[in-house]
């Protein structure tokens, strides 16, 4: 589920994530960088952001995974992009990241 914001804040996009409970992470392949939040103390489930920053807006792009992939080679992943869950994540992160309006 991805919502977008203008860049008009006083934090970059990834402080306002870190300020929200998420954790930066580097896929070790492709070399790209996201943000998890864990919802246990295990790896999954957990919900995980890409940020698409542009000059004059920020896409963020989350889902939620339930399990890593089992199969080597397939990049293909148990999540889910529109439930409900993700919808109160996103709520939760642009609540969290309002006090920063310039």
């Amino acid at each position: 589920m991805k919502f977008r914001l203008p860049n008009k804040f006083s934090q970059t996009p990834a402080m306002m994530l870190r300020r929200s409970g998420y954790l930066k992470i580097q896929d070790r392949i492709s070399g790209k960088t996201s943000y998890v939040r864990k919802l246990t103390a295990h790896h999954y489930p957990r919900f995980h952001l890409y940020l698409k920053e542009a000059s004059d807006e920020t896409i963020f792009d989350l889902h939620l995974d339930q399990a890593k992939t089992r199969h080597a080679g397939q990049t293909a992943h148990n999540a889910d992009y529109e439930t409900p869950e993700v919808e109160e994540e996103l709520t939760r992160i642009y609540l969290a990241i309002e006090k920063f309006k310039i």
